[in-house]
């Protein structure tokens, strides 16, 4: 939705670059140690592979080998460099333990570069050819995946639900939940997607699925402009407690409720909503929802929604004193 889209880069994106530039330091010297370490290996394998081609007597690398190589330049994403080695595993090694994870490595890089189709034909390979392997499980799922990340919402649900039946206590069920949610939902089936919907929270009561799964129901709703029942799933939403791993929070399904509270013309109702979402230098729905009550034709919304930035500003002047005198006043002039 658009109106989710408002990025507030002057409070936080800003804000935070500053803080990082005046404090990151000591990250930046490990993260470089690593990326250090890192190079060495790329550049080893690289030599290595150079030393093969130009050897007068080329000696088959062992399979294990070929592996070796294959994770440090996908690690790097060299992904043809990686793609050869495990081409070669397949090409030379068709009986070797590490067939179906040279396959699934071929079919991961090609996800990787975007190339979905590509990709969606190796986890096929994979899932079709070592099935009783985690490699098999992993490409019948991100087979289901590709074709989502394709725009082939329908075909993706239906590959999911395969992957469902074949696989019941698969290591992706709940994602494949989920997707196939995502599915139907993008290819504009809301009711079969509703219908995975009740389902998911069945199966998953209590977990952070559930919760996602009724965080998908709201995002429906808004979708549909059904602001009656997104209000009701809201309500149901604030009634537990949100885990991170749902991959939303309090204060978005807050604001989606206002959001519906208004669309819907209860404008009273809305603003308390909007209120109810605390504001301050790091939330992001809280910046959101001070700028609709400021947007409101409403005299008593637009008075809160002053007296919510004035707090958020006197708190990152009283915090600007602990920053370097260097960045101090950037702090207080991105802030504005």
């Amino acid at each position: 939705m658009k109106l989710l889209k408002t990025i507030r880069k002057k409070r936080l994106d800003s804000f935070a670059l500053i803080l990082l530039t005046a404090f990151a330091g000591g990250t930046v010297m490990s993260s470089t140690w690593a990326q250090s370490a890192t190079d060495a290996s790329l550049n080893s394998v690289r030599m290595s592979d150079r030393a093969d081609r130009t050897s007068k007597m080329q000696a088959q690398l062992p399979a294990a080998e070929h592996m070796r190589r294959a994770a440090i330049y996908i690690a790097n994403r060299a992904f043809a460099s990686a793609r050869e080695h495990w081409q070669a595993v397949v090409d030379n090694y068709p009986n070797d333990p590490n067939m179906p994870g040279a396959l699934f490595g071929i079919a991961r890089s090609y996800y990787q570069e975007r190339r979905y189709e590509e990709a969606r034909q190796m986890y096929e390979r994979v899932a079709g050819g070592y099935p009783d392997t985690k490699e098999g499980r992993e490409g019948s799922n991100f087979a289901a995946s590709s074709l989502l990340r394709m725009g082939r919402g329908d075909e993706a649900a239906a590959r999911y639900i395969v992957y469902l039946n074949k696989y019941p206590n698969g290591e992706r069920v709940d994602t494949a939940h989920l997707n196939i949610i995502d599915g139907y939902r993008e290819s504009g089936h809301p009711q079969e997607a509703i219908v995975w919907i009740d389902r998911t929270r069945q199966r998953f009561a209590g977990t952070a699925t559930e919760i996602s799964a009724g965080f998908a129901r709201l995002r429906l709703d808004i979708a549909l402009g059904d602001w009656s029942h997104a209000v009701q799933a809201a309500d149901e939403l604030t009634q537990k407690p949100i885990p991170t791993a749902a991959n939303t929070s309090a204060d978005e399904v807050l604001y989606l409720k206002a959001h519906a509270l208004d669309r819907a013309g209860r404008t009273q109702d809305a603003i308390r909503v909007f209120s109810m979402i605390p504001d301050n230098v790091d939330s992001y729905y809280g910046g959101l929802a001070t700028n609709r009550l400021a947007a409101m034709n409403d005299a008593g919304a637009q008075q809160r929604a002053t007296d919510r930035a004035g707090a958020v500003r006197t708190s990152i002047e009283r915090a600007a004193a602990a920053y370097p005198a260097p960045f101090r006043f950037q702090v207080l002039s991105e802030s504005k």
